[in-house]
């Protein structure tokens, strides 16, 4: 798989771990959401301003080490936008913010292997 990267001004360059699977490679979900804003006339018309389109990206990060989630929560508590690039689709960059960001400890049946899983949601600025 290509390389995933999410950038900060204060931070640099971070690429996300490589995902890990067995069965169906997993995806990437992306939502786009049109902004526009709707009227309805005194003649009961609809009338419509657009915007352009916002993209919604859901991450979901398994199995990782407390190192990797120590980093991935350190970008998540910038108060800065932040660059995405996922090169499994193309090269485009989004400007973007973590809008959700959970975490928990994966695999509790074996205590010493310390292993987590993230999933955020990145929200184009």
């Amino acid at each position: 798989m290509a390389d995933v990267t999410l950038e900060s001004t204060t931070l640099g360059l971070l690429t996300l771990p490589q995902l890990t699977w067995m069965g169906s490679p997993p995806s990437w979900p992306v939502s786009s959401n049109k902004q526009m804003i709707e009227a309805v006339m005194s003649d009961r018309s609809r009338n419509f301003a657009f915007f352009g389109v916002k993209h919604e990206m859901t991450v979901v990060l398994g199995f990782l080490t407390k190192t990797q989630l120590d980093n991935l929560k350190a970008y998540n508590d910038l108060a800065e936008i932040l660059t995405f690039v996922n090169n499994n689709e193309d090269a485009t960059e989004y400007n973007v913010v973590i809008s959700t960001f959970r975490h928990k400890p994966e695999r509790m049946d074996i205590r010493q292997l310390e292993r987590y899983r993230v999933e955020m949601t990145l929200r184009e600025a």
